[in-house]
Formats: C-alpha cells, structure tokens, sequence
C-alpha cells in the first residue's frame, strides 16, 4: 500500500459511519448502548477502540476482554488481557467522558479535533498528537467527513521497559514519554506535541498504517514496534511540546516544559537554589514539583543525569576517567567509581572497553 491507496482508505466511510452520519445520538443514548450490551467492545462507543471490524486496523496480540461501568458519572473501560489496537476514530458522533486502563495516543491525520482532557479544552489539528497514561479523563467532540483521528492503545507490557529506557532514557523528556509508556509513573500525565513541520514524524506514522493495514490480523509486531521507537524518538527532537500534570502545577506562571529543558542544558553546573530563583519558586515548592513530575529528588535527577553524562562521555571520547570523573563535579575517584558501579554494575574501564569491542 502507498500513501495515496492508505488516504483513500482511510477517509472511506465505513457502514457504521454511513449509519451514523446523519443520527442525532445523545451522551445518554450512546452510554445507554454500551452499558446494556452484552458484548459492549462490538457496539459503538464512539471510542477507536475496535468496536467494529471494519473501523479496526491492526490487533497485535491476544484480542482482549473489554468491560465497561459507570462510576461517578465517568465511563470507565477496563481491559483485560494482552492489547496493542491501532484504529481511525469513527466519525460523526461523540465520545463521551471517559477513562481506561491503557496507554493511548492520538495523532490527528487530517482536520480539525476538539478534545476535553481532564477539564481542559484542546483544538486539534492536523499534525498535532497527544501521549495519555492510562485513567486520564477525556473526551472528543464529534467530527465531520474530513477529520481523521489516528488512535493507537496499548496495555503498558506491550512495551519492553529496559529497551524503552535505553531508547528515551537519556534525558528528562524523554524519561518522561518511558514513564508513560511503561507505567511507571502513576500520575495522571499527558503530552502534546504539535508536529505539523515535521514530515519525518507524519512518514513514520504513515509506515505503521500501511504496514497495519497490509497485514490486517497478522501484522508483525516487530516491525510496528520498530516504526513506534523510531517516532517516540522523533518526538524527542521536537521543540513545539507542552506537557500536563494534574493537580502539580497550580500557577501559570511556571512551564514545566521549560523547567525540563533548563535542568536537561544545566544539570553539570546547578543546583537547587538556582534553579528556583530562575523560576520564581521557593527551593521547597521546586522540589516538590520536580518530585511528582520525574519521580526523583532534585539531588537523585542531578545525579542521575550526570552519570548518563559520564557513561556517554566513556563511549565516544578517549577522556581519561579522571578527567570525566572531574568534568561531572566529582573530584574523589574512589566514590565516582563506586556510584557509576552501583548505576551500570561495571567499572568506567570495563564499560568503555565493552562498548569499544562492540
């Protein structure tokens, strides 16, 4: 399939679609169908989730169980087993407020989207693509003819974590994304990025449709796997993000973007102190920000960065671990070797011999 053949049969009206197009369905009368169904995932819910064969592009595992219920107003979906779902969202009817138990990332193709997310309001438009961790509220207005939704959900065990880390783990951001991705962050974050000057970021994501689409039902998961890690990188190099944590960050006048970015250029020379003056804050209040946002300490993020730092410096320099050990702020050998032992259970010597054998 090229990516004329994916835009005609992505903008092709399913029979669902053809169905609907002209229905005047209420929040009510959708939440009605779900929960009444017996098998809710074969109704539509307004969700791309596979609620119909010919809305669903790619299952890469076991098809799951879905269980929908109704608590405090807020639909809650519940996944069990194994799931990797790739699907365009089904137009013309809303999806009403809800929630589930998997990682989620929408990536608008075309047109233009209106989404709800944990109380705040988003115009989406094409390029834009937004990264959930799993049980964040949303929802998403209807949509017209011209306006498609790329939706991929996953259970957080469809990704490797030790290979997502190695990928995304060398700075705050990125760390960030892995967190999501493997779920090892428990707060309700999420991302968007807007990518409309980024065509390496649409091509890859065009390689996964064509390469879902192609194989429909026995997609290879590799290779899809393969495309994720390349655009999950991709996402790395841009500087048109904005990030979102409930209930953290209460004052505009802080970007937790920025707050990345400086200790990502600052990490070798900075400290706490600093740090908060830059951004108005008091130490205290910094720290506890910095805590919930990347689950570390200030001193352990330091720490941790500047050893990333030193390791990098040992694959691709000829510095002498001294002047490394100097060059992070740690002029006592015997403790630069005893904490880079405890983060790569190697010496400095032995891990740049290893990667130097490599």
């Amino acid at each position: 399939m090229d990516y004329n053949q994916l835009d005609t049969f992505l903008y092709e009206l399913t029979e669902l679609e053809k169905s609907l197009q002209y229905a005047e369905l209420t929040d009510e009368m959708i939440l009605e169908q779900i929960l009444t169904s017996e098998k809710a995932e074969s109704l539509y819910t307004g969700h791309s989730t596979p609620v119909s064969a010919d809305n669903q592009l790619s299952i890469l595992t076991n098809p799951p169980a879905y269980n929908y219920t109704l608590e405090n107003g807020i639909l809650k979906l519940n996944v069990v087993g194994e799931a990797f779902v790739i699907s365009r969202h089904t137009r013309f009817v809303r999806m009403i407020n809800h929630t589930h138990n998997l990682f989620e990332m929408n990536y608008v193709y075309s047109g233009t989207f209106y989404q709800e997310i944990q109380g705040q309001r988003f115009k989406l438009t094409a390029g834009d693509l937004i990264i959930l961790n799993k049980n964040v509220e949303h929802s998403i207005d209807q949509v017209g003819k011209e306006d498609i939704l790329i939706n991929f959900l996953a259970k957080n065990e469809f990704f490797d974590s030790a290979f997502i880390y190695k990928i995304l783990g060398d700075n705050v951001m990125g760390k960030t994304i892995a967190s999501i991705l493997t779920n090892e962050t428990r707060d309700n974050k999420f991302l968007l990025f807007r990518t409309a000057e980024h065509w390496q970021i649409r091509q890859t994501i065009q390689n996964i449709l064509c390469e879902a689409i192609d194989n429909r039902r026995r997609s290879n998961s590799e290779i899809i796997k393969a495309y994720l890690t390349i655009l999950f990188s991709r996402l790395l190099e841009t500087e048109n993000y904005e990030m979102y944590l409930r209930k953290v960050v209460k004052s505009p006048n802080i970007s937790i973007v920025n707050l990345l970015a400086y200790i990502d250029a600052n990490y070798l020379n900075m400290t706490l102190e600093d740090t908060a003056n830059q951004f108005n804050y008091s130490p205290e209040h910094l720290g506890r920000i910095i805590k919930k946002v990347t689950g570390k300490t200030f001193s352990a993020l330091i720490h941790e960065q500047k050893f990333k730092h030193a390791a990098r410096l040992l694959r691709t320099t000829d510095q002498t671990v001294e002047s490394i050990s100097e060059e992070i702020g740690y002029r006592n050998l015997t403790y630069f070797y005893r904490k880079f032992h405890d983060l790569y259970e190697s010496t400095p010597r032995d891990y740049r011999r290893q990667f130097r054998k490599e």
